[in-house]
């Protein structure tokens, strides 16, 4: 049985979600904050984190920074899902280790399939999307600037 961490500061969030992944079989833990994440992943390695971004005190950018600086939990599949939509937030995510970014309101259904998805892959093919998410919003950053640009004239 796969384990997820759900990292939320809103209670209803946690609670949805915590159902979802329970009711698909998944041992789920919480955290309120990213503060509380690192310490759950500095006491074992979740297979997946489900990460907030906008969080007090210690936020998930937080979160993924420190995940990487400090070593933890190497091996987890990291899924952002934030109401933030800017393709930098997104580039940023995946440059800190996450491996999928996903906006808020979504398809439960499809976080589901999302967060299986990542589970079957090795973490040599993980790293290889990862890169190509990277490039993909590097892609959509720079059509967006470029529209930005010919508005303003």
């Amino acid at each position: 049985m796969s384990q997820v961490l759900i990292v939320d500061d809103d209670d209803l969030v946690r609670g949805m979600l915590g159902y979802l992944f329970s009711d698909a079989g998944f041992t789920v833990m919480e955290a309120e904050n990213g503060q509380e994440a690192l310490e759950v992943l500095e006491a074992s390695a979740p297979e997946c984190m489900v990460l907030d971004l906008m969080m007090p005190k210690v936020d998930g950018y937080a979160v993924l920074r420190e995940r990487r600086r400090r070593g933890l939990a190497e091996s987890t599949r990291i899924v952002v899902l934030t109401a933030k939509s800017d393709t930098r937030d997104a580039v940023w995510c995946w440059e800190l280790g996450a491996d999928q970014f996903l906006t808020k309101p979504f398809d439960p259904d499809a976080l589901l399939s999302v967060v299986r998805g990542l589970l079957d892959l090795t973490p040599a093919a993980a790293a290889a999307k990862r890169e190509e998410g990277i490039a993909e919003a590097r892609r959509l950053d720079e059509i967006e600037a470029a529209f930005k640009v010919r508005r303003r004239r």
